[in-house]
């Protein structure tokens, strides 16, 4: 316990006593938060990359989409580690030159334990923003987006596993009352006060 050490992503560094990551004697120590990491979560078809992208432009934050760093080869459940190592490295990649990112990905609350785990080590806040929206309104032409079978049959799966309402969440928004300006509107209007400024 003596020597300093910190685990995430797979590897061990040794960062320098006083610095955001380390942990002696087993209790963890931070400086202060010093930026936010979004996380825009919800079921297929909710808003998370197009409401995410349109908010982060509105915050001056930076968005990374989640989908870009699985593994299409693999299954969602035999990548989902490797999957979220990558987003998180992106994610404080990115906090490292801006005050907040937007990620768009569904969480399960193993992954929100992971991000707010290693994000949180690395000194920066975990928000998450659960988007949802009523099945019929997610597949209707109106909102622009077509689902093959296989996306319609996930859609219905994640709103029965939850991931419309997860209780882990800062912030649930209704993406089907409302349309998408007023919508992205009123998640920026409500995420402002959460955020930690530098």
């Amino acid at each position: 316990w003596g020597t300093l050490s910190w685990l995430t992503l797979g590897k061990s560094i040794r960062p320098s006593a006083g610095s955001v990551l380390y942990e002696k004697v087993g209790k963890r120590e931070h400086t202060p938060l010093c930026g936010n990491a979004i996380f825009f979560s919800g079921p297929i078809g909710a808003g998370k990359t197009t409401l995410g992208r349109a908010v982060a432009t509105r915050l001056g934050a930076k968005f990374v989409d989640g989908d870009d760093y699985s593994d299409p080869g693999r299954p969602w459940y035999a990548s989902s580690l490797s999957t979220s190592r990558r987003i998180a490295v992106e994610a404080i990649s990115a906090l490292g030159s801006g005050a907040s990112v937007i990620v768009a990905y569904p969480l399960r609350r193993t992954n929100f334990i992971y991000f707010r785990r290693v994000i949180g080590d690395a000194g920066y806040r975990v928000i998450v923003v659960t988007l949802r929206a009523r099945r019929e309104a997610i597949l209707s032409p109106k909102r622009g987006r077509v689902f093959d079978e296989g996306e319609r049959i996930r859609i219905g799966e994640m709103i029965d596993q939850g991931y419309a309402d997860r209780s882990f969440s800062d912030l649930v928004v209704d993406t089907d009352m409302a349309d998408f300006q007023r919508t992205a509107t009123k998640i920026a209007d409500r995420l402002e006060p959460l955020l930690t400024r530098a």
